[in-house]
């Protein structure tokens, strides 16, 4: 026997799971060996969302930048380590970090 469920239950089912957040920081390499690191954010967003979010707002603040990366960790704690070595890696490469206070969410507030 097959058991069918109505259309209207089943999206109530869907509506009330919550999404696993992933934990993502964003950073693209800029000129004059300058790399930019967004602060740390939970969120549900595919990564090219991200990466395009982040990406525009380096365009509407006049920073020039290579392609745009997101990594992502499924914790807040590994994703500051992960971050931090990012940080520390590129400025003992020489490389200017520049920390920027940027979140999709507050990205999104500001238009």
């Amino acid at each position: 026997m097959r058991i069918l469920f109505p259309v209207a239950v089943m999206s109530v089912a869907v509506a009330a799971t919550p999404a696993a957040a992933d934990w993502r920081y964003c950073l693209a390499r800029g000129p004059a060996r300058t790399v930019y690191l967004s602060a740390p954010f939970p969120t549900v967003a595919a990564m090219p969302t991200l990466d395009a979010a982040f990406g525009r707002m380096l365009d509407r603040t006049q920073r020039p930048h290579d392609p745009v990366q997101c990594p992502r960790a499924d914790d807040a704690a590994s994703l500051r380590a992960m971050r931090l070595t990012a940080l520390r890696y590129n400025r003992q490469d020489g490389e200017t970090v520049v920390e920027l206070d940027w979140t999709p969410d507050r990205d999104a507030a500001k238009r």
